[in-house]
């Protein structure tokens, strides 16, 4: 992506929400990690300038004009997608005030319950996320005059390559320490993605891509799930494609244990309640999730076990091969998230 010019965001941001922007409003770069560059206009709207050009349709809008089209809103507004030579260059969507990202306000919310020693709070917003990502689901495999027929069966047999793959790439680029204890458990790793290959079909469907507590903001007490683009370093993922809802709960699950984790680094004289919340809070959005979720959505009993003891590895082999290549301060989460898993 070139450098976006001053004045252009504001530009694109009156003409997708004429009715929210005025011509030649004030713009500001939003400047956390990301691996797009979005542009705040106006405190009103959000220009998110893509690092590479899509076809179209771009999968975020997509499945969020897919959203609103069946009536599911706890998400930002999205305004439009701006095609340059047949490409998708940028989305325009809603900003929302106040907002924060779970890895602010989760984290936080963990933070402030600890000195009293009452879990009640961080535990109960758990389930609430839990429902939350759930009625997402469901909404997504609504059909829509967007998307048809969001609803088949499949093997799992794309995670299970997926998942070895990432866990020859884990043991190919980390070092140490870290690489010494991944190559110790490898094995039960593998073990655990390659019983994915033998669940046979499940029910498969358009589902969020990269659901993790950072895509759930909160604004006062509204909750609001965010970016739909799917995986950051997965290249153009195919907005048509189906996958398993347990992928999303699996990511979900985990980010719940990273909240934990990252709370533990900052509180570590309260370890061992951090800990407790992780032991409770994990089964907990599992528990809300699939009780919400459409009756006739999830597999078997046996095969969501299966499911979810891969599909969690992957996740954590994905958020370590990320966190190695892109982000190594983050690293520490994943691969205390792995030796949980496998002790």
């Amino acid at each position: 992506m070139s450098a976006v010019l001053p004045g252009r965001s504001a530009d694109l941001a009156h003409r997708f929400a004429p009715e929210l922007v005025p011509a030649h409003a004030a713009e500001r770069s939003i400047t956390a990690d990301q691996t797009n560059h979005s542009v705040v206009v106006g405190e009103a709207v959000v220009v998110k300038w893509l690092t590479a050009a899509v076809e179209p349709p771009h999968r975020g809008a997509h499945l969020m004009a897919h959203l609103a089209e069946v009536g599911f809103h706890a998400v930002p507004p999205l305004y439009g997608a701006h095609v340059e030579q047949g490409r998708v260059v940028a989305v325009v969507t809603g900003f929302v005030v106040g907002a924060l990202d779970g890895w602010d306000w989760y984290v936080d919310e963990l933070l402030a319950a600890l000195p009293s020693g009452s879990l009640v709070t961080p535990l109960a917003t758990a389930e609430r996320v839990g429902r939350l990502a759930a009625t997402m689901s469901n909404a997504l495999a609504t059909p829509s005059s967007l998307i048809v027929e969001p609803f088949a069966t499949a093997s799992l047999g794309p995670e299970h390559h997926r998942g070895m793959a990432l866990l020859d790439e884990a043991l190919a680029c980390t070092k140490g320490a870290v690489q010494e204890a991944l190559a110790e458990r490898s094995d039960r790793i593998a073990s655990a993605i390659g019983a994915l290959a033998e669940t046979g079909e499940v029910p498969v469907q358009p589902t969020h891509g990269d659901l993790h507590v950072g895509q759930i903001l909160r604004s006062a007490d509204r909750l609001l799930v965010n970016d739909f683009d799917g995986n950051p370093v997965g290249g153009s993922p195919d907005p048509r494609e189906l996958r398993s809802v347990m992928v999303d709960l699996a990511s979900l699950m985990q980010s719940i244990d990273h909240v934990g984790r990252i709370a533990v680094r900052r509180a570590p004289e309260h370890t061992d309640l951090i800990h407790e919340f992780i032991e409770a809070a994990v089964p907990r959005t599992r528990r809300s999730f699939l009780g919400e979720l459409s009756p006739h959505l999830p597999p078997t009993a046996g095969e969501i076990e299966i499911a979810l003891a891969g599909l969690s590895a992957i996740q954590e082999l994905h958020e370590l091969v990320y966190a190695t290549r892109h982000l190594p301060r983050w690293a520490y989460v994943p691969h205390a998230s792995l030796m949980a898993m496998f002790p």
